[in-house]
Parts: C-alpha cells; sequence; structure tokens
C-alpha cells in the first residue's frame, strides 16, 4: 500500500520519505522543489523507499551559501556534493536515481563524483544534457545585454515571470494546477532557479560538457520519460538522449507538458515501477546468455 511522505531536514537540506523497499531518490527541477515528486512518489511507496530532496535553496532546503558545500563556483557539482552527503548520513546505498529537469545533469553529475553511491538504475525526465540545447524565447535572452538580462531575470526570477512560464510550459492543467506550481516559488527558490539558469544558458558549453561525455559511457538502464507537448526540450531532445545512451528507453507520455512527473503522476509510476520490476529480468536474461556463450 502507498505510504505518506513525511518531512524530514538533515545537514541543511529537507526532504520527503516514506515506503519500504529499494531506495529510490527523486531529484526535482527548475522551478521546483520535492513536491515536483510528491504525489508519484506517494504511489511509488508502496514498493519503493522514496526519497525527495529539496535540492538547496530549493523548497525547505538552505541555499548552498549557507552550508559547506560552496567550495566551487560550478554549480550542479555542488548539488551533487549535498545530496551524496544527505544519502551518506541516511546510509542510503545502493539506490535507485531519477531527475527531472536539472535534476537530470545533479543526478548525472552524482554518479560522475561519486561512484561509490552505488545506483542500480537511472530515471530521466524532461531534461538537458547537451551542450548544443534548443533554447526557446524567452530563455534565449540570457545572452542579450542590458535589456535582454533584464527581462531574462523577470521570466526566471519572479513570481510573474515563472507562472507565465508555467502557462507556456504546462499541457494538462487539470492534474498540475497553478496554485501546486505556486508551492515551489519560494524567495530563495527563485533567486536560485535565475542563478542556475543564467550560468547554464549563458554558457551551455561549461554547464554541461562533462555530462554530456558520461552519456555514450552510460551502462546502467536508464528510463527516459518524456511529454508529447513540452514546448521547452522537444520529443526530438528526448529520442538524441536515448541514441546516445547504451542502455536507454524512451516512453512519451501524451497530453503532457513540461512538468511531467506533476502532470502525470499516475503514469509517472506506472512506468518507473515497470520499468524498475523489469530490471532482475533483464540482469537474469543477459547473465543466461553469457552462460550459454561459454
Amino acid at each position: 500500500m502507498p505510504s505518506p511522505l513525511t518531512r524530514h531536514k538533515r545537514d541543511a537540506l529537507s526532504y520527503l520519505r516514506g515506503g519500504e523497499g529499494p531506495p529510490l531518490v527523486l531529484l526535482h527541477g527548475i522551478p521546483g522543489s520535492a513536491y515536483t515528486w510528491e504525489k508519484a512518489g506517494i504511489l511509488l511507496s508502496a514498493h519503493y523507499d522514496v526519497i525527495i530532496p529539496d535540492l538547496g535553496g530549493f523548497g525547505g532546503s538552505e541555499t548552498l551559501e549557507e552550508t559547506l558545500y560552496l567550495d566551487h563556483d560550478f554549480y550542479i557539482e555542488a548539488h551533487a556534493e549535498a545530496i551524496h552527503r544527505l544519502l551518506d548520513l541516511l546510509d542510503v546505498k545502493p539506490l535507485y536515481l531519477a531527475g527531472h529537469g536539472f535534476g537530470g545533469p545533479v543526478a548525472l553529475t552524482l554518479l560522475r563524483l561519486f561512484p561509490d553511491q552505488d545506483v542500480q538504475a537511472l530515471i530521466l525526465s524532461a531534461t538537458n544534457l547537451f551542450t548544443d540545447p534548443h533554447v526557446p524565447l524567452p530563455l534565449r535572452l540570457a545572452n542579450v545585454p542590458m535589456l535582454g538580462s533584464t527581462l531574462f531575470r523577470f521570466f526566471t526570477g519572479t513570481r510573474p515571470g515563472l507562472r507565465l512560464l508555467y502557462r507556456l510550459a504546462t499541457h494538462n492543467k487539470v492534474t498540475f494546477r497553478k496554485k501546486d506550481f505556486d508551492r515551489h516559488l519560494t524567495r530563495s527558490g527563485r533567486q536560485e532557479g535565475w542563478r542556475f539558469f543564467h550560468r547554464s544558458l549563458a554558457n551551455p558549453q561549461r554547464t554541461y560538457e562533462e555530462v554530456e561525455a558520461m552519456l555514450p559511457t552510460l551502462n546502467l538502464p536508464t528510463l527516459v520519460l518524456w511529454g508529447r507537448y513540452d514546448p521547452i526540450y522537444s520529443v526530438e531532445t528526448a529520442k538524441r538522449l536515448v541514441n546516445a545512451l547504451p542502455n536507454g528507453s524512451l516512453s512519451i507520455l501524451q497530453d503532457t507538458g513540461h512538468f511531467v512527473p506533476e502532470e502525470r503522476p499516475e503514469m509517472v509510476a506506472w512506468h518507473v515501477d515497470d520499468f524498475l520490476r523489469e530490471i532482475p529480468k533483464r540482469t537474469a536474461d543477459k547473465n543466461q546468455d553469457r552462460s550459454s556463450l561459454s
């Protein structure tokens, strides 16, 4: 049976947790918080120990400047270190790992920096992991001096601008309502979101170079979940990602925009559970094939 997710805080990071079974860690995107995965996480708690952190500065977590993690300028690595430290404190290992949006590069950076984390499978949702992303307006304004920078900050760092992003990027507004979206828009979350948007879009080569380089070497079973009507990252981006992965599979959700876990929590939970349940069977089949060849 699904379990309620309860709020906890360790080492400056707030997180939701509930359920029993193999650990399943779900990372949110920007704008976002642990609420991104809450509805899907409740359903998945029937079979997994679900852990949904607020990334540093988002939701109920302290900003990275207020913790011990800001030893580097490179933002994604600092978030990955924070998550690793939390999981170490919770003694969570091995685990399944998922990332939506910005949670995708954080998840891969966690794999790169901390291979001892023993991640068994990966789920990626509506995320960019390439150095040459197609960037829609108004996000393309990140590189425009003066007026463009001001407009960019409005669209990515203020409540009115982010609410406009919600209207443009959400296809299923019946399930994912504006008041649900507004839960993400804390003051520090808006500030941290603007900072990341600006860093990543002003210099995507620097932001995603090491992440993109990992893709051909990532032998983990990987499920890619995408919304058919995502206006930020198109289905072509999803196909490109799956083609870059040695062991990737793609599920496209109909009537869904960019905010996949919140627009379709039931379908996301079903796809994730079905994917993870198949992994032992796939492993057994591979081992049997090896035995028959020896």
